[in-house]
């Protein structure tokens, strides 16, 4: 699964990328965090760590139900927003 995001403070756009999330365990180290995110089972495992310590934000886990979007997604942490979509591979 596809899943595109961006990484918003205060509604000003920080960082924005795509990640595939396969059945393997992998990790992207972005500026503002790391993603590290496998399949499991019917969901996408997501776990959000290494904040910078000024948004006093520690690790975030996320289960998203393997989907597509019909819209951007939001989780709303604070000053922080996870701003995502879903796309299922063809």
């Amino acid at each position: 699964m596809l899943v595109e995001f961006a990484w918003l403070k205060n509604d000003a756009l920080v960082e924005r990328a795509t990640i595939r999330v396969t059945a393997d365990a992998q990790c992207v180290h972005l500026a503002s965090f790391h993603v590290a995110h496998q399949l499991c089972g019917d969901a996408a495992r997501l776990v959000l760590s290494n904040f910078p310590p000024e948004s006093k934000l520690t690790t975030v886990d996320l289960d998203m139900p393997i989907h597509d979007s019909s819209d951007w997604e939001s989780i709303d942490m604070g000053e922080y927003t996870f701003a995502f979509q879903c796309q299922i591979d063809a």
